[in-house]
């Protein structure tokens, strides 16, 4: 009777995932049922994946099996099918939430649960359903389905609220109540539809609440992605010290402090017998010894990795067109141009005034000119009488000339309101029928003496004044398609890296082959919102040493994404081809060019900036390599993506000190090749530094991506075996090749294992022999180590150092630090590490980020037994 999958969810729940589902269950928590966005991303289906019961299957094929095809918002989003189930019990497993889920079903077959996911520390469930059609008769299950008609109740007999994701933050009350609320609150957003049914009015009030779309400045692209870039480099270094002190020492002493607290309390209710001493170093004032950070060799152009986001390049096409016909009318108002040029402008205003009446006619213009600013024309014209106003009017219907301006007069008082705007045009056209013909209306004009032209000007003048400012409001954007940076979001548009300081010259002349072949091309830019379009992202890795270039271009399938409509329109799959092999022409036709940089005044140019062109062509870098890769999801590609080489070498080579690297594709490389010289050197050091006997010490690589860090050790002796994992494959395939490169090619030196850390490391670490001092070096991602990795790296006492190179000192290195230096528990077992000292160095110069290089050595036992007591 239980139409759920069978595939167990996975035990461990990663830390950053359950920090988002708690802030998540939070806004629910609340009652501030604004606060959550109804469309789920792409992200939350990737945790639900991780952390459910569901059936191992992707989101994306559940749901186009599944969802109505007239579903406008396309099979990606599962919005419509989820419903969340409040008042379950906080910190229960995930084989107990799979029971109770599991009853909830008994005796249900037209209900099936595909996917549920329940944060560890939270006291809700969130549940997706097969179809759309079993979200009502689920949720009046759990409302209505207990006892006597009422909710069911959980362990302790709390009363369970079920409503939809859509109304997060539901009432807590019972279930009518919640019902009722979920009934008005459904009522309410489809109050809020369009007229082709479109549901997310939520998102639509979202919307409404940023900032207008405006085209931004170069200084203030600068300061989005680049924010240190008004700061000289040694104010940048001051800064960086100060947050690596408080915001990376302090708080891990921070939190180790709190995980004595804990325990403290426990002691105190008996849930644990005796109570246990903080660490010595903890009580010292500087218990972590920052040291000051070291400065990147190269302060601009330093990245040889670059991401563009393909998106649409704004551009202010109508704001220049406004701005044309006020210099027209300038000209004609001042006199300087020839009878024959004013009749010119006349006859253009005039034109223009009946395109814009004829666009009111139609509901497409609405009027621009009110308040004060239109009181203050109406007042000018009626000082000129109503009988001039008419006698003007009747001469200018008589005149030739003026026949477009009657006919906007006609059309506007037929629909009961003249706009302002257009009044003002015709002014200025009558104006200068008065000077370049002998019609009646000029005589009558002429008439009125020089009192009426200079109030008539004045007139003029000011509407003038007031049009410019309305044109600035109303202005409008011109979409091309481009690659670039997304400065101030999606809807925002990109912009280009050239003003940037951190981008070197080859990434920019890329970025205009690039630019050059997007204008054309018949397959759009790919849109995050709608999952529609091809081109989604390009990846541009290069060796200023090897004069080597990669391209990576991802794009979406030719005949489709996820949100792709039924009628064929989205199909670019006849061209695609074509359009393939035309971009890959034009990228490797030759040298890439030299862009022209938009720098700031201030900007201390390179050497080689100082080059003439003749050097830079004779010295120019081309691209090496070129490869497409086809995604069909919704997020990102993971590093094992397969990816199709269309041009070139199969890899990218980089000399890093005294080593040469290959590297793939999908492979991680520090983005900064000098300062990553920097960087491992300091690691080399700290190795060095408790390394006896080199030969017999075993170097434990973790995350060693293409094995940078460990071989350089090898080279520099500091080390005499190198086990290296890490998760891509692709990654671990060039680490073996960059073994042999490098001449260590025999099997006992070097170990390569692909695999995710935690799968594996307990086993590796257990075929390392006992004799052999381990010294281990991390290098995670900004995610940072798994829990079963730090249990495992805490557990074996033979490491007498670990070394850690952290790209997010301020968040996970806290968390990670936190679980390798606290007292030990059943789950982190083993005497903890202590941090001696920590080294940041500065490897994204203009930018607040900052590499940490932290050394924990393990607690002597001598310590750990005056603290924790003999043989525990």
């Amino acid at each position: 009777s239980l139409a759920m999958s069978n595939k167990e969810p996975t035990k461990e729940v990663d830390a950053e995932v359950a920090a988002a589902d708690a802030a998540e269950a939070a806004e629910g928590e609340n009652g501030v049922g604004e606060s959550r966005q109804r469309a789920v991303t792409a992200k939350d289906d990737d945790v639900d994946e991780k952390n459910d019961g569901g059936d191992g299957k992707d989101d994306d094929a559940n749901d186009a099996t599944k969802t109505d095809g007239n579903d406008e918002r396309g099979a990606w989003d599962q919005t419509s099918r989820k419903v969340v189930v409040r008042n379950i019990l906080k910190y229960v497993r995930n084989k107990e939430v799979k029971k109770i889920v599991s009853k909830w079903l008994d005796g249900r077959d037209d209900i099936e649960i595909v996917n549920w996911k329940k944060p560890p520390k939270d006291n809700w469930v969130k549940v997706t359903l097969a179809e759309e059609g079993m979200v009502d008769k689920f949720i009046g299950l759990i409302n209505k389905g207990g006892e006597g008609g009422g909710a069911m109740i959980n362990a302790r007999g709390g009363k369970l609220l079920a409503h939809r994701v859509d109304d997060m933050g539901g009432d807590r009350g019972d279930a009518d109540r919640g019902d009722n609320r979920n009934n008005r609150k459904r009522k309410g957003r489809e109050n809020d539809n369009d007229a082709n049914g479109d549901r997310d009015g939520k998102k639509l009030r979202r919307d409404d609440k940023r900032p207008p779309v405006r085209i931004l400045s170069t200084d203030e692209v600068r300061d989005a992605i680049t924010p240190l870039w008004r700061s000289s480099y040694e104010e940048q270094l001051d800064g960086k010290a100060r947050e690596m002190s408080m915001k990376c020492a302090a708080k891990i002493c921070k939190e180790i402090k709190a995980k004595f607290r804990t325990l403290e309390k426990e002691a105190r209710r008996g849930q644990r017998k005796g109570t246990i001493k903080q660490y010595d170093w903890l009580a010292q004032k500087n218990a972590i010894k920052v040291e000051p950070p070291l400065p990147s060799p190269k302060k601009y152009e330093y990245r040889n990795k670059c991401e563009f986001t393909v998106g649409y390049r704004l551009v202010a096409q109508k704001k220049m067109e406004k701005e044309a016909e006020k210099e027209e009318s300038g000209d004609v108002d001042g006199g300087d141009k020839e009878d024959s040029a004013g009749v010119e402008a006349a006859e253009a205003s005039s034109s223009k005034v009946e395109v814009k009446a004829e666009e009111k006619a139609e509901g497409k213009i609405e009027e621009t000119t009110d308040g004060a600013d239109g009181d203050k024309v109406k007042d000018e014209v009626m000082k000129e009488g109503e009988a001039d106003a008419k006698d003007v009017t009747d001469g200018s219907n008589s005149d030739a000339n003026g026949a477009s301006e009657g006919a906007v007069k006609d059309e506007d008082m037929h629909e009961g309101e003249v706009e302002t705007k257009a009044e003002e045009s015709t002014d200025e056209s009558k104006t200068v029928d008065a000077k370049t013909d002998n019609s009646p209306a000029k005589d009558e004009e002429m008439e009125e003496g020089e009192t009426k032209e200079k109030t008539t000007n004045g007139s003029n003048a000011e509407t003038d004044a007031t049009t410019k400012e309305e044109e600035i409001e109303v202005e409008t954007f011109e979409k091309v398609p481009a690659a670039g940076f997304l400065a101030q979001g999606w809807h925002g548009g990109v912009y280009p890296p050239h003003c940037l300081q951190n981008m070197p010259d080859w990434s920019c002349g890329l970025c205009d082959v690039l630019n050059d072949f997007f204008v054309g091309s018949s397959c759009p830019p790919y849109d995050t919102r709608v999952h529609r379009g091809v081109w989604r992202s390009v990846t541009l890795r290069a060796s200023l040493r090897t004069r080597e270039c990669m391209v990576v271009v991802l794009h979406a399938p030719a005949e489709g994404g996820v949100g792709a409509s039924d009628d064929g329109s989205d199909d670019y799959s006849q061209v695609f081809e074509g359009e393939k092999a035309r971009l890959a022409k034009m990228l490797t036709r030759g040298a890439i060019p030299t862009p022209k940089r938009d720098y700031p005044e201030d900007h201390n140019y390179g050497e080689h900036e100082k080059w003439s062109e003749e050097e830079k062509e004779k010295d120019g870098l081309k691209v090496t390599s070129v490869f497409f890769q086809e995604f069909a999801g919704v997020s990102h590609p993971g590093p094992d993506h397969p990816v199709q080489h269309v041009f070139g070498k199969d890899s990218l080579e980089e000399r890093l000190g005294k080593c040469t690297f290959q590297i793939s594709p999908g492979a991680f490389f520090q983005t900064n090749t000098e300062g990553a010289e920097v960087l491992y050197n300091i690691v080399v050091e700290r190795i060095k530094e408790v390394t006896k006997d080199p030969k017999k010490t075993v170097l434990l690589d973790v995350c060693c991506g293409t094995g940078t860090i460990g071989l350089t050790c090898l080279k520099e002796g500091v080390a005499g075996e190198l086990v290296g994992v890490d998760i891509s494959e692709p990654a671990i395939a060039d680490a073996r090749i960059n073994a042999e490169k490098n001449g260590f090619t025999e099997e006992d030196t070097t170990e390569f294992f692909a695999s995710a850390a935690e799968k594996i490391l307990p086993e590796t670490m257990k075929g390392i022999p006992r004799e052999s001092p381990i010294v281990a070096v991390v290098d995670p991602a900004r995610d940072g180590l798994h829990p079963v990795v730090v249990r495992a790296l805490r557990a074996d006492e033979k490491i007498r150092r670990l070394v850690y190179v952290s790209c997010n000192p301020t968040a996970t290195l806290v968390r990670d630090a936190g679980m390798l230096c606290g007292p030990p528990t059943k789950k982190y077992s083993g005497r903890p590490f202590k941090p001696t000292i920590s080294q940041p160095v500065d490897m994204f110069p203009s930018t607040r980020h900052c590499e940490m290089v932290m050394t924990f050595d393990r607690m002597s036992e001598e310590e750990f037994e005056r603290h924790h007591g003999k043989g525990k």
